[in-house]
Formats: C-alpha cells, sequence, structure tokens
C-alpha cells in the first residue's frame, strides 16, 4: 500500500512541478543541451500564512533542472490562494550553487541541496518575472524506492506549457522520491514533504519558445 502510495504522489508531484516550470520558462530559453550524467530535482508544497485564515494559503513550486554538463536553471513559482503574494521566477544559476552527492540514486543516499540568493544573479541571466527575489536553500534526499516510487524513462518525451513552449528530452531518466527540507523565499517546507530526484544519462534537452 505504502509502496503503491509513494509512486503515485511521485507522479502527481511531477506533473505538477513539470506544468508549473514549463508555464515559467523564459522565451529566450533554447537548445539543444547535451548532459552526459547529471540529476535535477523538483518539489511543490502549500503552506497557510495565516492558521486563522483558510484563505491565506500559498503554493509553492521550485525546480532545479541540469540544462548542461556544466549548467543549471532554477524555476519557481508561488501562487497566492489569498493573504499573501505571488511569485515567479526562472534563469541560469552558478553551477556552485548546486551540489550533488551520494553515488547514484537506487541506494538511498542520493542528495541534492541547492543554496542560492536569487537577488545577487545577473539580470541577464536570471529574471524575477514578478515578486520579490530571494534565498532558497532547500535539501532533497533520495527515499528508498519501495517507500518513494520510482520510474524510467527512454526515448522522446515532450511537455507542451498552455503558452506553447515546448522541451524536448531525449535520452533516460530515472526518477526517485526525495524527502525534502529547507526553505524557499522564507517559506519552510513542511515535514514531511515530498519531491522527486531526476538522473540524467546521455539525455538531450531542447526548449522551443
Amino acid at each position: 500500500m505504502m509502496k503503491k502510495f509513494g509512486r503515485t504522489m511521485l507522479t502527481v508531484m511531477g506533473l505538477a512541478v513539470a506544468a508549473a516550470v514549463l508555464s515559467s520558462i523564459p522565451a529566450h530559453a533554447s537548445g539543444p543541451n547535451v548532459i552526459a550524467n547529471g540529476f535535477s530535482a523538483g518539489v511543490g508544497w502549500f503552506t497557510q500564512l495565516d492558521p486563522n485564515n483558510p484563505f491565506s494559503t500559498e503554493l509553492v513550486v521550485v525546480n532545479v533542472q541540469r540544462t548542461a554538463n556544466t549548467g543549471y536553471m532554477l524555476f519557481y513559482i508561488v501562487v497566492d490562494f489569498g493573504g499573501g503574494f505571488s511569485a515567479n521566477g526562472s534563469g541560469s544559476i552558478p553551477f556552485s550553487s548546486v551540489n550533488v552527492s551520494g553515488g547514484s540514486v537506487n541506494t538511498a543516499k542520493e542528495t541534492l541541496t541547492l543554496n542560492v540568493n536569487t537577488c545577487g544573479l545577473d539580470p541577464s541571466s536570471f529574471t524575477t518575472n514578478y515578486g520579490p527575489c530571494g534565498t532558497f536553500n532547500l535539501t532533497w534526499v533520495e527515499m528508498p524506492a519501495s517507500i518513494g516510487g520510482s520510474y524510467a524513462t527512454r526515448g522522446d518525451t515532450q511537455f507542451t506549457s498552455p503558452g506553447g513552449s515546448k522541451v524536448t528530452t531525449n535520452g533516460e531518466l530515472v526518477n526517485f522520491g526525495a524527502l525534502v527540507t529547507g526553505t524557499a523565499l522564507g517559506y519552510d517546507a513542511p515535514t514531511p514533504t515530498l519531491g522527486g530526484l531526476t538522473q540524467q544519462t546521455n539525455v538531450t534537452v531542447t526548449v522551443t519558445p
């Protein structure tokens, strides 16, 4: 039962993150970029700013995408359901902002850490579309597949955003559930928060505005 639940949650979270990321991809994004071996990560959670106000809920979605052998992009969106603010930003971040350890997936040891302040990034490569810039300090720790679920894809995968942007990947992707801790723009990830880790092997990524 837990295994089925974990896989279901991983699939739902993956679709939610993909939809949010695609809607925030800047028009100047392009490709193709070849990734020999790398990791990407995504997470989304709901937070209530005022426990006495059911309309003060925010949805926070963060995605760290490996775009080249020496490059990462950060996409984030905060959706306001009343009582807070909305925010959205996307673009390149320093390679040193992301640290990956643990070897490979399927060991329950893979860890990806994001630590970046978007306020200090070059506006020509990172765009704060609306809302404030700020600090992202998040850690993804891989869960055993028997608990968090996993799935693998090979070949072409294409997502199309409501605005028409397309992200096409070709290669091997292995996705695992991950426990996520930390903060994004001052929003604490509740305990527990389930996200996803994706290992990319010989993958070509093309973004079409």
